[in-house]
């Protein structure tokens, strides 16, 4: 494929998104947390599941015209066989939606199946209903969440109307209240979590971008490139690194301020970020220099998207009456190197040499072999 053919095939998958972020592994409404949190919620289930086994069996003199308590201790001893199942393959797979969805129902159901064979007339397996919506949500984000906040009110309704049919235990005024009660916990809980999801999400954004261009930080980027470079390591495809410093920009802060300088950062990001697609990633690395990185781009594809940002800022410049440029120096992983601080050095002197031999503006300079 030729160069003119590769940049028409680039512009084809040129998908833009905000802040020139890097694409995340995980959907935003999915959270996937620590072991060590998994492996708490699944000590947690297996307590609760002895504690049943202690009340049903222990505590009073079972007599429940559901289930009689031999088939309950095979329900409970199925439940343990499902724990374990799910405990090991959460060891070895820790980012499994569908374990954790089918997990979280389970629990629903043997909650449902505790409370119509509960005999006391204020049931107090009803509570364990709040410990699996608030355990989903406060681990795996708020779609877990809503889903086993409706499930659990949706298997309490029918739990009590089975528990009430025909008259077997009288529906009083204290059992109505303790369950609109648990419904109202369960609502106030889910408002509670918006709120912190909210926080949450504007708390990890702005640790990972700069506030004055939009683009990724530099902490944010490192993040991000060593899982792009070990995609390139493993896959054999490379990934093009772009360091662009700008040039005379020390002139505009003296001549016209930081307020102009503010702007012609901001718009230098804003060029940056539309040279950028999915999957790539684009930073402030501190001051007026920015890195992109580029997936599946090598540093021949890169050239062009290099020219491009210089065309448009000298554009912007001029149309601004300033007096400024960008400088540019391409690299390739892994044959420049396997890690950031290696490429962005190298690219970075082959960028000086350029400057020193060359001079001017609109310095481009690319590593070889």
């Amino acid at each position: 494929m030729n160069n003119s053919a590769k940049r028409v095939a680039r512009k084809a998958a040129d998908r833009r998104q905000p802040a020139g972020t890097a694409a995340s592994p995980s959907a935003p409404d999915w959270v996937v947390p620590s072991w060590p949190e998994q492996r708490l919620q699944f000590l947690t289930r297996y307590l609760f599941g002895i504690l049943g086994v202690i009340y049903f069996n222990l505590v009073f003199e079972y007599n429940s015209p559901w289930l009689s308590l031999g088939q309950l201790n095979i329900l409970l001893g199925l439940y343990f066989l499902w724990l374990t199942v799910s405990f090991v393959h959460a060891y070895f797979q820790r980012a499994s939606r569908l374990r954790v969805r089918l997990t979280m129902w389970v629990d629903i159901v043997m909650i449902s199946v505790a409370l119509v064979n509960d005999p006391f007339t204020v049931p107090l397996v009803s509570l364990v209903y709040i410990v699996v919506v608030l355990g989903n949500g406060m681990r795996y984000g708020m779609r877990l969440f809503s889903e086993a906040l409706v499930g659990s009110l949706l298997a309490a309704m029918v739990a009590l109307s089975l528990r009430y049919s025909g008259s077997v235990y009288e529906l009083t005024p204290g059992v109505v209240f303790l369950n609109i009660f648990g419904a109202i916990i369960l609502l106030y809980a889910y408002v509670l979590m918006s709120r912190v999801d909210a926080t949450r999400r504007m708390m990890e954004h702005s640790s990972r971008v700069d506030p004055l261009t939009g683009l990724m930080n530099r902490n944010a980027l490192e993040e991000t490139a060593d899982a792009l470079l070990r995609e390139a390591a493993e896959t054999g495809r490379p990934v093009a690194v772009l360091f662009a410093d700008l040039d005379r920009f020390k002139a505009v802060n003296d001549t016209f301020g930081h307020n102009e300088g503010d702007r012609v950062l901001r718009e230098v990001a804003a060029i940056i970020r539309n040279a950028v697609r999915d999957g790539d990633a684009a930073a402030r690395y501190g001051g007026d220099e920015f890195v992109l990185l580029l997936r599946g781009t090598s540093r021949e594809e890169a050239r062009p998207v290099a020219r491009r940002i210089q065309r448009e800022l000298t554009r912007w410049a001029e149309d601004n009456a300033l007096d400024i440029g960008v400088s540019i120096g391409i690299g390739e992983a892994p044959a420049h190197g396997a890690s950031l601080p290696v490429l962005l050095d190298r690219v970075d002197r082959a960028l000086y040499r350029c400057k020193l031999t060359e001079g001017g503006t609109l310095n481009l300079a690319m590593l070889e072999d």
